[in-house]
């Protein structure tokens, strides 16, 4: 099942800190000012709402918005974790 696209936004605006409209799909996670930590705990919030997982050290600082919206949704395409 893929996750909608403003569910990711939100997780991710929500465990940054961040308004979601703030989170344009050309906006960079650097340009963002999006920590690490944040990143890592919107990750942990998105592996345990949708029993997926995800490799925080393959997001890149430069990823748009747009781009980690496609990988986490590829990642939740290629299949669930058990």
């Amino acid at each position: 099942m893929p996750i909608p696209a403003e569910e990711i936004v939100a997780i991710l605006a929500s465990e940054a800190g961040i308004e979601p409209e703030r989170l344009e799909p050309d906006a960079t996670l650097q340009g963002l000012d999006i920590s690490s930590l944040d990143l890592v705990s919107a990750v942990f919030e998105l592996e345990d709402r949708y029993k997926i997982e995800i490799d925080p050290e393959k997001i890149d600082p430069d990823f748009t918005v747009a781009q980690l919206v496609a990988y986490i949704q590829g990642i939740a395409e290629a299949g669930a974790k058990p």
